[in-house]
């Protein structure tokens, strides 16, 4: 599938842009309601326990004045009887007040846990439908990978950076575990001893075919993994970048070692490299949005899902603009899509029905209107 302008010259990001835009829409119109309920639970939250404190004052304030009260009224008195009564008065006093307080503390207690249950109820939800669009649609983000056995499953994660803002997704793999002959058979050279009381040491082909990926990390270029045996200390760590590799047996490099880098087979080293990296694009089942972080700060926690979407549209925004500059129609978004057979096809969107959608959200889809440039003639 190739994607160009209306002039036919090539399109920056080789997708639906039109698909995503119409995503786009569609997503922004269902978490930005749901951002201002969280919005409104936690400003609903805050009041409630302001208000509980100036009740709690006015009580303070109330039992005060009332022991103020008993105390001048009984100044000077020494019958015994009238003092047990203050003193069963005031016991009586303070043990109301105190439970009245409590109730209000635990009604306020209550409240927020409610409270506390319906956002993460929202955040689930914003991330939910987040997740999708932020997978397939967030273009020229710069991801880095990682993947860790833990509990015997390898669980992985990716982790995308574009200007400011971060996301982060948690990474389901085909299979709960990869030996190295899932991706092929491997064997690297290493020294052993000739028998047990020998210092002689003698090169050996070690097939790690049977050995488990416990741990890798990919960043574009860079790699780096781990590779371990039901032994944990008879291990491998492979490290690669563009140009070159590196592979270290337990603590010693094989690859410093001539004799030992020169019965390496480059190609099947490099072949399995390869394949490494592969490994988060062909063998991840799903992936799940877990965090967006903007500026620094977690955005659903900081309600900045709404900042995150005006960058998003911002850089939406520039291929609006290229869109109609270089197409046909004033007012109209359009790309064409040429498949693989040949079949041409055009998509376009208006500007106008854009506007007209993001309206519907209020002042915020009015700025992702502006953010997107569909609001000028």
């Amino acid at each position: 599938m190739r994607y160009t302008f209306q002039d036919s010259s090539n399109f920056p990001v080789q997708k639906d842009f039109i698909q995503d835009l119409q995503n786009f829409m569609a997503i922004s119109k269902a978490v930005i309601p749901l951002e201002k309920s969280a919005i409104r639970i936690k400003i609903e939250s805050k009041e409630k326990a302001e208000n509980l404190d100036k009740r709690i004052q006015e009580i303070d304030r109330f039992e005060k004045g009332i022991k103020d009260c008993i105390e001048s009224h009984t100044a000077g008195i020494e019958e015994s009887n009238i003092l047990k009564i203050k003193a069963n008065i005031l016991d009586t006093f303070s043990t109301n007040v105190l439970t009245k307080k409590n109730e209000e503390l635990e009604d306020l207690d209550r409240q927020n846990k409610l409270d506390m249950i319906e956002l993460q109820q929202l955040d689930e939800r914003i991330l939910s439908i987040l997740s999708p669009f932020f997978e397939n649609s967030v273009y020229g983000a710069k991801n880095t990978y990682y993947a860790a056995v833990k509990d015997k499953i390898l669980r992985g994660k990716e982790v995308s950076f574009i200007d400011g803002m971060q996301y982060e997704f948690d990474l389901d793999f085909t299979q709960d575990a990869f030996k190295v002959k899932d991706l092929q058979i491997l064997s690297l050279p290493v020294w052993s001893k000739k028998g047990i009381l020998s210092r002689e040491r003698k090169l050996k082909n070690l097939d790690v075919s049977d050995f488990y990926l416990t741990s890798i990390e990919c960043d574009g270029n860079n790699l780096k993994a781990l590779l371990e045996d039901k032994d944990p200390e008879n291990r491998f760590t492979i490290s690669a970048d563009e140009y070159t590799y590196l592979i270290i047996h337990k603590d010693y490099e094989i690859t410093e070692d001539e004799e030992l880098a020169s019965a390496l087979n480059r190609d099947y080293v490099l072949l399995f490299i390869s394949k490494l990296k592969k490994l988060f694009t062909e063998s991840v089942a799903s992936k799940t949005l877990r965090r967006i972080v903007f500026d620094g700060k977690n955005a659903i926690d900081e309600n900045m899902i709404f900042d995150s979407l005006k960058l998003i549209a911002s850089m939406y925004g520039q291929l609006v603009a290229e869109c109609i500059k270089r197409g046909y129609t004033e007012g109209e978004i359009t790309i064409k899509i040429e498949e693989p057979e040949g079949f041409r096809t055009e998509k376009y969107l208006e500007k106008s029905e854009i506007l007209k959608e993001l309206s519907t959200i209020g002042i915020e889809g009015e700025e992702l209107a502006s953010n997107l440039r569909v609001t000028g003639t």
